[in-house]
């Protein structure tokens, strides 16, 4: 049965017997504390095989066949099942920064394309951290040729319609033929178009295989991938984005923070192409947290951010994934402090400073920069208030909607204006590293859990069929009615271990 439409408790909020139970998450634990949580896990991820050997000649003892079966294959099935990873979801227009905000939150400032080139708005692009070697990869996956030649035939007729033309799908359609084959493309028909000759340039996309991209630095990864993601107007014929379905980059040292996280990028939906807009819609089902990214200068009136959020929310709510919503400001230095002080009726002894101070211009600026984003935070916050739609949806406590005022640019800039705290990346980065330390205690815990329950019947080995039987069904329904404390769980597992 569909879950559409439950409301989703967050974490602080207090459930009440009408209320669908929600899902207690782990405290993030300190970087003290997550020393022994690796050691627990080490320690039960040892112990599992020396299980497995130690029954290898159990299975033919008819007294012991049931406990022995049942022990091994719950091992195979623990070795097997791996935990998601936290998946951040990006919202945003084109041009508020999504790209400069990701690198400056990775410290890599040549990650992703940004700038002058006109951004493509219908490829899903995935971060995450590259745990193997130290070089950045990008995956590209690309839709089915079956699939392009279906919207290849919609994208023609919109060109033709001379009617009631919708100029912006219209232009949508345009610059989708004209980035794969040129301006001629759009003169030709479809059996042309799709001749295999057309794409020889992307083999992958005929043999429907990933292309894989490997480089030894983010600079030259950002080149080469700049043509599968984006649109760029010089250079007809040589996109390949109108084929492309998802494009997952992984970058090197910065395990510590990401190695269980992937941000996503996240396009606006209602693209033509079904297979990518299916795919949209399962990575929105799998976010954890949704980050709306908004210039600062218009994210008050930024209705298209929260019709967008609004118009996702079912999907947000349909796995019951997602936990918070943050709405991070952009581009927070992009200010005139003269023009902002008169509009907001302020004075230099508001901020307590004198036009004989010799940084002067620096300490307005610093100080008008501050006091737009203390303004801003408070009048999110009351938009977020009024947003009826997310709370049909979500029991929203004090701590699920937050905001966030950040700029790239300061932070990146050897002689900044802001110190690097008021820019507010280094509090997103260490957001992204309890997300992943999170992650690390929860999957330890379903490990210690599963480990548990594997050896618990090992205690009493010698028990009869019968007995076991009983064992297994009491073994299943505590672990649906039951949480051990993670400390409980593992020492229970060493203590276990000297029964071998």
């Amino acid at each position: 049965m569909s879950n559409r439409g439950i409301k989703r408790p967050c974490k602080d909020t207090p459930s009440t017997s009408h209320e669908t139970p929600k899902r207690h998450k782990l405290p993030c634990p300190s970087p003290e504390k997550m020393s022994d949580v690796t050691r627990y896990i080490r320690l039960a991820k040892v112990l599992m095989p020396n299980v497995t050997f130690k029954l290898r000649n159990e299975i033919e003892n008819s007294s012991t066949k049931t406990i022995t079966q049942y022990i091994r294959e719950n091992i195979s099935k623990l070795n097997k099942e791996i935990k998601k990873k936290t998946t951040v979801g990006l919202f945003g227009r084109t041009g508020t920064g999504k790209s400069s905000l990701i690198n400056a939150v990775l410290g890599e400032s040549n990650l992703l394309p940004s700038g002058s080139i006109c951004a493509c708005t219908s490829v899903i692009i995935q971060v995450e951290a590259n745990v193997t070697n130290s070089n950045y990869i990008a995956e590209i996956e690309f839709i089915s040729k079956q699939n392009w030649e279906d919207e290849l035939e919609t994208l023609l007729k919109v060109l033709s319609e001379d009617d009631d033309k919708d100029h912006e799908m219209f232009n949508a359609a345009n610059d989708k033929i004209t980035a794969l084959y040129g301006e001629e493309g759009v003169f030709m028909a479809k059996e042309n178009l799709m001749k295999d000759e057309r794409f020889s340039e992307i083999p992958e996309f005929l043999k429907s295989k990933r292309k894989t991209i490997s480089c030894k630095n983010a600079s030259e990864l950002q080149d080469l991938i700049a043509c599968y993601i984006q649109h760029d107007d010089s250079s007809p014929g040589e996109c390949y984005w109108p084929v492309v379905k998802s494009v997952t980059i992984k970058i090197p040292n910065c395990k510590d923070f990401m190695e269980h996280v992937v941000l996503v990028d996240l396009p606006g939906t209602g693209d033509y192409n079904k297979s990518r807009d299916e795919m949209w819609r399962l990575k929105l089902q799998d976010c954890s947290t949704v980050w709306i990214v908004s210039e600062i200068n218009r994210a008050g009136s930024d209705k298209e951010a929260w019709n967008l959020l609004s118009n996702s929310v079912r999907d947000m709510a349909e796995r019951g994934e997602c936990s918070s919503i943050s709405f991070i400001c952009t581009k927070t230095d992009d200010i005139n402090p003269q023009s902002y002080m008169r509009s907001a009726k302020l004075i230099d002894e508001d901020f307590q400073i004198t036009s004989e101070d010799p940084q002067y211009a620096s300490k307005r600026k610093a100080a008008c920069i501050k006091h737009r984003n203390r303004t801003a935070k408070e009048k999110l916050r009351n938009i977020f208030n009024q947003q009826d739609t997310i709370k049909e949806h979500f029991n929203c406590g004090n701590n699920f909607f937050s905001v966030f005022t950040v700029s790239s640019e300061e932070f990146t800039k050897e002689n900044p204006l802001l110190k690097p705290e008021d820019t507010e990346i280094p509090k997103l980065k260490n957001l992204l590293r309890s997300y992943n330390n999170t992650h690390t205690t929860e999957t330890a815990n379903l490990y210690i859990s599963g480990a548990l329950g594997c050896l618990s019947p090992i205690q009493c080995f010698k028990v009869t069929d019968t007995l076991m039987h009983f064992l297994i069904s009491r073994d299943l329904r505590n672990s649906t009615t039951t949480r051990w404390d993670f400390t409980q769980k593992a020492r229970s597992v060493g203590s276990i271990r000297k029964c071998l």
